[in-house]
């Protein structure tokens, strides 16, 4: 009986994949053709998705947003113990800073920054100015130079708007929808306020021929601008403060404040402004209404801080052995205080989660209605103090930022409002 040889049964694919799809879609088993028609359309799909995200946002493949990914990458992999209480100044100096996110914003005459707690910067962006203001809100932060002609906006990513004006910058203001505005010592003009959008295109801009404009602020909607403004009136100064609608360019209200020398202007969130001048604090409504809620002297002020919606200062006490006084205003638009405070303080920050001041022995935390939280005397020789809305205070000093909390090593009760 000779031997019966079986060959295999084998199914040889054509080594070209244009074959080898074409078998596919000309399949007898209609599952076979189904499967891959739908494979080539989520292919495309995919292609056509990633093109679009490309597209809308190109910017995440600049230098500075790839060097920003691969220090999360590096981060991931350092750990420091006690670096989480610290954020370092990469230049060893900084001028100006303000909170971002879960971190810091800062910047020196080089570069801004946005760094985190770990040693971690986020976004390096050059600059190159003179004097550099930083003001973040929500997801952006704005620095411009004062006295300069430059600013620039990012968010956690990469720069989004990058100006160079004609005229001097006196200040600006950022609003959480990433719109800024830009108040300018204008050619011709006293001074002028523009307002801008994410990308950097003006939308708005009063050029003003009769008043010295010291401060604006964008509404929390966007669509109003409030600008804080001096002009003299014989031998008097009398500030306003004047509404202006973005889209329209339409003054709405003017509320004057006779005699007064404004300084800085709040936007709150229930419509009205605050505006702090040389003889105490003001509210303003947006049909122009005034009210003088705070006596005090420009002498008398100690010091003051303004976030997003709330105003806290801090005056100089003339009653029982307090050394001074602490107010606070926020989004309701009432005003609190006096709290007396045992010590002077030299600066303060205010948050939703309350108000912390910096003094000679440290700093003390309160909650926002003035309830006594913790303090910690570590925290002497910071040149200013920021509070996040967890209760987290930022102490800058000339070369790095130390996080403290009420867990913090020497924090401590307080015992008594004393």
């Amino acid at each position: 009986m000779g031997e019966h040889t079986t060959k295999p049964n084998i199914v040889r694919f054509p080594s070209s994949k244009k074959e080898r799809r074409k078998i596919l879609r000309e399949s007898e088993d209609k599952r076979v053709r189904i499967v891959t028609t739908l494979r080539t359309a989520c292919g495309w799909l995919l292609v056509i998705g990633v093109f679009f995200f490309l597209l809308t946002n190109y910017r995440l493949l600049t230098p500075s947003s790839i060097r920003s990914l691969a220090g999360y990458a590096i981060a991931g992999f350092r750990q420091h113990e006690g670096d989480i209480t610290t954020i370092s100044y990469e230049n060893g100096s900084f001028s100006d800073g303000a909170l971002f996110g879960s971190g810091l914003a800062y910047a020196d005459s080089d570069s801004l920054y946005l760094a985190k707690p770990g040693g971690v910067t986020t976004l390096k962006q050059s600059l190159g100015y003179s004097d550099p203001v930083v003001e973040t809100a929500g997801d952006y932060a704005l620095a411009y130079d004062r006295g300069g002609t430059k600013a620039v906006l990012t968010n956690s990513v990469a720069a989004t708007a990058s100006l160079e004006l004609d005229s001097p910058i006196i200040t600006g203001r950022a609003a959480k929808d990433g719109h800024f505005v830009l108040i300018t010592d204008e050619q011709g003009y006293r001074t002028a306020a523009a307002v801008y959008d994410a990308r950097g295109k003006e939308v708005f801009k009063y050029n003003s021929s009769e008043y010295y404009i010291v401060s604006a602020a964008l509404s929390p909607d966007g669509k109003m601008l409030a600008a804080l403004a001096f002009q003299q009136n014989g031998v008097s100064l009398d500030s306003h403060v004047l509404f202006y609608s973005v889209s329209t360019g339409e003054l709405s209200a003017d509320g004057m404040l006779e005699g007064s020398l404004g300084m800085e202007l709040c936007y709150l969130s229930n419509g009205t402004v605050a505006a702090l001048c040389d003889d105490g604090l003001y509210l303003i409504s947006r049909k122009g209404k005034t009210e003088h809620v705070l006596t005090a002297a420009s002498s008398d002020l100690l010091t003051f801080a303004v976030r997003d919606d709330a105003l806290a200062l801090a005056t100089r006490s003339y009653s029982g052995g307090a050394r001074s006084d602490l107010y606070t205003l926020r989004a309701n638009g009432r005003l609190e205080g006096p709290f007396s405070l045992a010590a002077e303080p030299s600066a303060i920050a205010v948050s939703n989660a309350g108000v912390a001041v910096l003094s000679a022995s440290g700093v003390s935390v309160y909650d926002s209605g003035f309830a006594p939280l913790w303090q910690n005397s570590e925290a002497v020789g910071a040149r200013r103090v920021l509070l996040t809305d967890d209760g987290t205070v930022f102490a800058l000093y000339a070369k790095n930022t130390r996080l403290f909390t009420a867990h913090s090593e020497r924090s401590e009760d307080i015992s008594d409002a004393t």
